[in-house]
């Protein structure tokens, strides 16, 4: 069961009970306790009923929260008058006392009588809420303008848990960057620590006087700001460019909203028809893109079949070609050969000319005249032999004596300075003699 359900049906038992006359001796423990119970919720509805009021007149009529605590104030006074006044309070029944705290509703804040003197005006130019549907015995506030008030409370309710939840988050988010960058100096640190301890600490010990030198700190710290002046430069950088995204970011919204209020719900509709006409528009055209698609697939195909004939017959046609060449070729190499047999064969036909008109007019010689001309061939074939002979002895003669020659030459150039060492001086005048 749902929270109105629930106080709707505590809502008309309590009505029913009321307008029935409640015969508190015959009832049983068990409703006693259930009519506590309900006791107990409309009071835990009436005080939340009155905190919402409160924030509402807090909001709408702060002054009126004064005045309102200082009726309180005087009907406390009062009570306590009437407490001292009437001694024999005690002899109250039951039943009085039951209807007592049923009626607790007049003691609300937005049910006593007492304010009904309040007629101020709230800010928004309304009538007060404590005169709405009242009248002049028991002022009260109609149920249409609680669920007013209610709404409203709860419509700024829901705001202030939207702005805690967007400070939630920019917090969470902060923090979440702010741990990040402590986590990135806390390894930085120890980064700076390791180095310090691996270059000054042990690599910079002076092996001689087994001390650090303070240049080598020096140096260490000088390379470590360059090296943090680059990053500082860097994160500017970035730092600038998140700024210009963050500008270009606010004027876009600024542009956006200005856009907003100049448009209209006539604008909205104007372009909805224009979206549904370009969605059809666009189903056409896809209809269309498909058949073109298609179309292009099919000639794609035809064109690919005619590159490969293109290309076999282009391969076809560069072998004739290679054939041709060839051929060419050899019909130059062939034409070479033919004009070298045709210069042999008229060289031949020369010599057989020769031989013919030879044999036609030669005579031949004697035999003893051939017999003669033998010999005679031999003896100057033995005489050229010997001759030959000579002039091989000759020439071996002729290349020792050079060699000889070339050797007489070194031995001179060797033997000069040994001889002038052997020479020795006789006296020591002005022209020493020398032998």
């Amino acid at each position: 069961m749902s929270m109105r359900e629930s106080i709707i049906s505590i809502g008309s038992r309590m009505m029913q009970r009321h307008e029935e006359d409640i015969t508190f001796d015959l009832m049983t423990l068990e409703e006693l306790q259930e009519m506590q119970n309900d006791l107990l919720q409309k009071i835990w509805m009436i005080t939340l009923e009155n905190d919402v009021y409160e924030r509402y007149l807090y909001r709408q009529e702060p002054k009126s929260l004064n005045i309102i605590a200082r009726l309180l104030d005087r009907a406390r006074l009062t009570r306590r008058m009437t407490q001292h006044m009437l001694p024999k309070l005690s002899h109250m029944s039951f039943r009085e006392s039951v209807i007592s705290l049923h009626d607790f509703s007049r003691h609300s804040i937005a049910s006593m009588s007492s304010l009904a003197s309040i007629t101020s005006v709230s800010r928004f130019g309304t009538p007060s809420l404590m005169t709405i549907g009242t009248t002049a015995d028991t002022p009260k506030i109609t149920m249409a303008h609680r669920m007013v008030m209610t709404k409203k409370e709860l419509e700024e309710l829901k705001k202030k848990l939207q702005r805690l939840e967007q400070y939630s988050r920019k917090r969470k988010t902060i923090m979440r960057a702010e741990i990040e960058e402590i986590e990135i100096r806390i390894n930085e640190a120890q980064e700076a620590k390791a180095e310090f301890e691996k270059e000054v600490v042990t690599e910079g010990v002076d092996p001689i006087t087994g001390k650090i030198p303070a240049e080598r700190v020096i140096r260490f710290v000088e390379e470590w700001l360059r090296s943090a002046n680059t990053i500082i430069e860097r994160l500017r950088l970035r730092s600038a460019t998140a700024r210009m995204q963050i500008a270009k970011a606010g004027r876009q919204l600024v542009q956006r909203e200005e856009l907003g209020e100049s448009l209209h719900a006539v604008d909205f509709e104007k372009l909805n028809i224009e979206n549904q006409d370009y969605v059809k528009m666009l189903e056409e055209k896809s209809v269309y893109v498909i058949d073109m698609k298609r179309i292009a697939g099919y000639y794609h195909l035809k064109l690919t079949q005619h590159k490969q004939k293109l290309n076999d017959l282009s391969s076809a046609l560069n072998k004739v070609k290679e054939d041709i060449l060839s051929k060419q070729m050899q019909i130059k190499e062939f034409a070479g050969e033919h004009k070298v047999m045709e210069i042999n064969v008229r060289r031949l036909e020369k010599q057989l000319k020769n031989l013919l008109n030879f044999m036609e007019y030669h005579t031949a010689p004697d035999i003893l005249d051939f017999v003669k001309a033998r010999e005679e061939y031999a003896k100057l074939e033995r005489i050229f032999k010997l001759l030959q002979r000579r002039m091989n002895i000759e020439k071996i003669i002729y290349q020792e004596y050079q060699k000889q020659n070339q050797t007489n030459k070194k031995l001179t150039v060797t033997d000069e300075p040994k001889r002038k060492k052997k020479k020795k001086r006789i006296s020591d005048t002005i022209y020493p003699i020398i032998y």
